[in-house]
Parts: structure tokens; C-alpha cells; sequence
């Protein structure tokens, strides 16, 4: 009598069986993340994070492909980036209000001998002379980022609400980085007041990107100039550098500059823009002569690397007796905390060396938000 055959007994996979599957598991696991950050660094340069493009002659500032600051810097590497997190830590306060202790005080006209400076926030500056509205570096978003919700949060309201802001003549951009270069604002003011815009080299095609092929843009090199009204706006350098996106390729696509604004007869306003510590200053002294007033940046210098792009109040101070300006006005602090130190600690090393340099504190005030200071030349 014949027995049936029985099944063959169900074997558990060998461990190198299990092994080799969960390594080649592991394999298409990575080679899908590889492959989406590739998709990611292809997509988002040319989208949210685009950089600005510029083709022209090699000058001492442009190799034919990319900017750079002609005095000698020491580039940010993996490691100070990383030094940075660790550090993170050892951030100073940076205490959050939700309402700003002044409102502005705008006059109805500012012509003549006359100009007017208002502090919106951080880098945006309403400056009214001659009888025209020129805003600085506009942001009204909550965050200096691509995308709201990311990046640095806002601490502090705006100085001057949306509604309120008068009608805006020109607009003056001095780089492309998130807190000077806020593609929501940009779009609002180019739908609302369609300003002139005056930018450094490779900014134009950023701007009619996001906001348009329809607004009115001139991009000027260092040193040169265009007339606005009454005024001659010139173009002038900085020590800082561009960048929208992590990549190599994506940074310094553009120029980064200040800006000064010069009227026969009128008042002279220097808007400095971002920048660290520089020859530049004596070099725009020399050529334009002192300004009446110095728009300066105080804020981002902790730690002290950072100084390689950023003026520390120290710093701010010495720029101002490099331009001889009578008057300077702090501006780059108080509504994002973009570095390590803490915002009174940023009031007080200003505090510090104008008291080392013997400078008066009403020669370089650091208005609040909202917070509205003008003045008449002689």
C-alpha cells in the first residue's frame, strides 16, 4: 500500500535571505531619498528659492558668472555652519511684543530742506525727501522665508500696517537674501503703487519673475546712478554676498549694494543696505561727500564669524565716523532674531561704543517700530 506524499514543510528564510532582503530594502529606501533631493535641488531653484542672473563684462567684482567683494573674507564653511547649531543654545532674549510703543508721525508733505525717516522693520525704511515716498528692502511677512511658517518668526509688529502706508514713489533693493528680499511684499506694493524700483545688477530678472514683466525696474552696477525727480539715487558697494538657495551655483547670481540719495540744495540719506565692515564707507565719503543722514545696520553679528557679513553696533559706529555723517539711524535689529545675541544686548553694545567713541546717543538713535525721525538742513 502506497502512502501519500506529504507537503514539504514550510521552511523560515535563511538569515542571509532576511538579510538580503532587508539590504536591498534599505538600498531603494535611499535611492528614493537621493532621488527626491535631487528632484528637490532641481525643482526649487528655479521656483520658491530662484536666484537673480546678470551676464556682462568681467570688472573687479564680476568673474563673468558670479559676484564677489573685492576685499579679502573668509568663506562660511560646514564647520562654522555647524559651530552655529551647536550654539544655538547660547541664544540671548529676544523678547516678543505684541504692540509697538510708537505710531508714526508723517508730515504731509517733505520737500525742500526737509527729510523724514520712519522705522518699519528690520531693514524697511520709510524715507520721505523731496517729495517722494522711497521705501528700503520692504517686508511685511511673518517670516523670513520662502515659505511662511519656515524660518525666522517675526517678534514684533510692523511699524507702519499695510493700510496705513502712504503711496510709495520708489523702492530700493539691496540684495536678494529673505529679509530684504520678501517676494509677498514686493507683490503687493507692485499691484498697489507700481514704484519705481532701483536694484543691483541680476535683481531685475528675480523681480519680473515674481512680480511681472509689467513693473518699472533699473538695475545699476556700483557707482553708477539715475535721476528720480530731484534726486540723484546712487548705487553703491557693500561687503556682503547673495544667496536664495544652499547651492554653489544659486549664490552671488547677483549684486548686493547701498544706496544714496543726493539733491542739489536738499538733504543726502545713505541707506547702507546689508553689509559688514568695509573700506567701502571712506571710499563713498570720498566720492560723494558726507551724507546728512546714515541709514546703518547694528543686528546678526553673534558669533563672531557672522561679522564677515554683518556690522556689529562697533562696527556701525565706525562706519558713521568713516562717512562723517552728523546723524546715523540703526536699523537690521529688533523684529527678527537672525543671530545669537539678545535684542537689549544689542542696544547696549550700541550703548557701548558710541560712549567709547564719545559720540552723544542722540547722534545714532535706534528707533522702535513705528517710531518716526526727520530732520531740516541747514
Amino acid at each position: 500500500m502506497s502512502s501519500t506524499p506529504q507537503p514539504a514543510p514550510h521552511l523560515p528564510p535563511t538569515p542571509r535571505k532576511h538579510s538580503r532582503r532587508w539590504f536591498l530594502k534599505g538600498l531603494l529606501g535611499v535611492g528614493a531619498v537621493a532621488a527626491a533631493g535631487k528632484g528637490v535641488d532641481w525643482i526649487l531653484p528655479r521656483t520658491l528659492c530662484r536666484a537673480g542672473e546678470w551676464h556682462g563684462p568681467v570688472t573687479d567684482h564680476f568673474d563673468g558668472t558670479y559676484f564677489y567683494n573685492p576685499e579679502p573674507q573668509l568663506p562660511m564653511g560646514t564647520r562654522e555652519a555647524l559651530r552655529w547649531l551647536t550654539e544655538r543654545q547660547l541664544k540671548g532674549e529676544y523678547p516678543e511684543i505684541t504692540h509697538n510703543t510708537h505710531t508714526p508721525d508723517l508730515a504731509p508733505v517733505v520737500d525742500g530742506k526737509q527729510w523724514e525717516v520712519t522705522m518699519v522693520n528690520h531693514s524697511t525704511m520709510l524715507i520721505r525727501v523731496q517729495g517722494l515716498n522711497i521705501l528700503t528692502d520692504p517686508i511685511w511677512s511673518d517670516y523670513t522665508s520662502p515659505v511662511q511658517g519656515l524660518g525666522p518668526r517675526r517678534k514684533r509688529p510692523v511699524g507702519i500696517t499695510w493700510d496705513a502706508l502712504p503711496p510709495i514713489d520708489v523702492c530700493l533693493i539691496s540684495h536678494d537674501h529673505y529679509d530684504h528680499f520678501d517676494v509677498n511684499s514686493l507683490r503687493r506694493l507692485e499691484e498697489r503703487d507700481h514704484p519705481h524700483f532701483i536694484v543691483p545688477l541680476g535683481l531685475k530678472s528675480l523681480l519680473k519673475y515674481h512680480c511681472g514683466n509689467g513693473l518699472k525696474a533699473t538695475e545699476l552696477d556700483w557707482w553708477q546712478s539715475i535721476a528720480l525727480g530731484k534726486l540723484t539715487c546712487y548705487v553703491v558697494p557693500a561687503r556682503h554676498w547673495s544667496k536664495r538657495y544652499r547651492s554653489t551655483e544659486s549664490s552671488n547670481r547677483s549684486l548686493w549694494c547701498g544706496f544714496y540719495l543726493k539733491s542739489p540744495g536738499g538733504p543726502s540719506i545713505y541707506f547702507a543696505g546689508d553689509t559688514a565692515r568695509t573700506t567701502w564707507f571712506r571710499s563713498i565719503y570720498r566720492r560723494l561727500g558726507a551724507p546728512d543722514v546714515a541709514l546703518l545696520p547694528i543686528g546678526a553679528y553673534r558669533p563672531e564669524w557672522i561679522r564677515n557679513n554683518h556690522t556689529n553696533p562697533a562696527d556701525a559706529v565706525e562706519a558713521m565716523q568713516a562717512l562723517h555723517t552728523p546723524l546715523a539711524i540703526a536699523c537690521h535689529f529688533g523684529t527678527w532674531q537672525l543671530a545669537n545675541e539678545g535684542y537689549e544686548e544689542t542696544l547696549q553694545d550700541l550703548r557701548s561704543a558710541l560712549h567709547h567713541a564719545g559720540i552723544p546717543a542722540e547722534r545714532f538713535p535706534a528707533p522702535d517700530n513705528g517710531q518716526t525721525i526727520r530732520g531740516c538742513i541747514q
